[in-house]
């Protein structure tokens, strides 16, 4: 989460920033951390959130001062106290990670629930994968697919890809192979090489969509080069399907073809 995002989201939700949090946020993104580190903390002293959750990305991220786990999770801590999303989402991330703690699921789901519930995405990607597996919740397909569609629906790739498993094994969801297609191209169309994967298959084998050998193998190319296994397993086969001159097309086209904007 940039600092960018940090005053965006403030802006959004209507909460105004200290006017030394909004200097340090300034002062962040030209790199001058000394700047920054002294007007964020004069923010944080005053029990502004974003000034909290900013200077707890320099500590965790050793920015303008020596790594500091603690006084990052402190800080993250108090905004997550406030309601504060990022902060929340921040808490979630170290104990799943345990990251200067020891890991804990269960707090982990306590604190993504909290950010999932105001609508982050982010963090309503990482519950879903947590009721997706139960770990640190009761395992519930039907929450996971609940959240892995709020997080798609706002263009985050990994939770598009969640969802469209979900839909083609028919976990939590009715089976749908043609919605799961859908989804898995809308992540494949942002480079996700697991999604580029699927939707090759998905067409080599007329799964949810018709068969396309060419498509086949343009996004089987493409996940291929991002070291997707079964991808390039797959390439041979459907190549077999193809002349000579239209495998080389394709190939070109893969190799220059650009993802477009969005959220991984």
């Amino acid at each position: 989460m940039n600092v960018r995002a940090l005053a965006l989201i403030s802006v959004l939700s209507g909460t105004a920033l200290f006017a030394s949090t909004a200097d340090g946020v300034k002062a962040l993104e030209k790199k001058d951390y000394a700047t920054a580190y002294r007007e964020l903390r004069a923010g944080a002293d005053k029990g502004d959130p974003i000034a909290e959750v900013t200077l707890g990305h320099m500590y965790a991220r050793g920015l303008g001062v020596e790594r500091d786990m603690p006084a990052a999770m402190d800080l993250y801590h108090r905004a997550a106290e406030q309601g504060n999303a990022q902060g929340e989402f921040a808490m979630g991330l170290i104990y799943a990670k345990g990251w200067g703690v020891e890991q804990d699921y269960a707090k982990a789901s306590y604190w993504y629930q909290q950010a999932a519930n105001q609508g982050d995405t982010y963090a309503q990607r990482q519950i879903a994968a947590l009721y997706e597996d139960g770990y640190g919740v009761e395992q519930d397909y039907k929450a996971a697919a609940h959240y892995y569609e709020l997080a798609a629906r706002k263009g985050m790739a990994r939770a598009q890809f969640g969802y469209a498993q979900l839909l083609e094994k028919g976990k939590g969801v009715k089976r749908d192979e043609s919605e799961a297609f859908k989804w898995y191209r809308e992540a494949a169309e942002q480079g996700f090489a697991p999604a580029q994967e699927h939707l090759g298959a998905m067409y080599a084998a007329g799964t949810g969509v018709e068969a396309n050998p060419a498509q086949a193998y343009f996004w089987s190319v493409l996940a291929a080069d991002r070291k997707e296994r079964a991808a390039e397993r797959r390439i041979a086969t459907i190549e077999a399907r193809l002349s000579a001159e239209d495998a080389a097309k394709l190939r070109a086209s893969a190799r220059a073809w650009k993802p477009a904007f969005g959220r991984k």
